[in-house]
């Protein structure tokens, strides 16, 4: 008989970050503010009082307190209220 092997992947260190931000969804030209609650190497938690759907594109800039600034491209995942957990793809660190 087989047997399903269950492959385990532990979920991606978060880092509780409070920092400015800035994202577009995908076709907009409009930038919307928001402040991160946590990001991992595969995700941003952020809040922002604009609607979100799940699966929407978004183009994401985060101000880094260090005068970087974290630019990558992201689908919402998940939506809770004002916050929405993003998983990230192409993260760039943008030097000034």
């Amino acid at each position: 008989m087989a047997s399903a092997v269950k492959m385990y992947s532990p979920r991606a260190q978060r880092f509780p970050m409070h920092l400015p931000m800035h994202y577009q969804r995908s076709g907009s030209p409009h930038w919307h503010d928001g402040r991160t609650v946590n990001i991992s190497r595969t995700g941003i938690l952020f809040q922002s009082d604009e609607s979100l759907q799940q699966n929407a594109i978004l183009e994401i800039l985060v101000d880094l307190p260090t005068k970087v600034t974290l630019s990558c491209q992201g689908a919402v995942v998940r939506s809770e209220e004002s916050a929405f957990a993003v998983r990230i793809h192409h993260p760039q660190l943008r030097y000034a």
